[in-house]
C-alpha cells in the first residue's frame, strides 16, 4: 500500500468514526469525557477508591483496618492494637 492510498484509507475510516460518533445520543459529552478518562484515568480511580474505602470503613468497623492489614501482609507482623500505649 503506497502512501496516497493509505491516507485515503485513513480519511475514509475517520469519516466512519465521526459518523459513529455523531450518531450517538450525546456525541459532545461521550467525546469529552472519553478523551478526558483516557488521558487522566486517575482522575476518576482515585477518589472511587477513596470512596469505596470510606464506604467499607464504615460499613466494617475496626475490622476493614484488620481486612486491610491482612491483604497487605501486615497482620501477623503489625497488629497497632498490640503496641502498649496506642490504645
Amino acid at each position: 500500500m503506497n502512501e496516497l492510498e493509505f491516507l485515503r484509507v485513513l480519511k475514509q475510516r475517520a469519516a466512519e468514526q465521526e459518523k459513529i460518533v455523531k450518531s450517538m445520543p450525546l456525541p459532545a459529552i461521550f467525546s469529552t469525557i472519553s478523551i478526558w478518562f483516557g488521558n487522566h484515568p486517575w482522575r476518576i480511580i482515585v477518589p472511587i477508591s477513596f470512596l469505596i474505602s470510606i464506604i467499607l470503613h464504615y460499613v466494617m468497623g475496626d475490622s476493614y483496618d484488620s481486612l486491610v492489614l491482612a491483604i497487605f501482609g501486615g497482620l501477623g507482623i503489625l497488629d497497632i492494637r498490640k503496641i502498649p500505649g496506642i490504645y
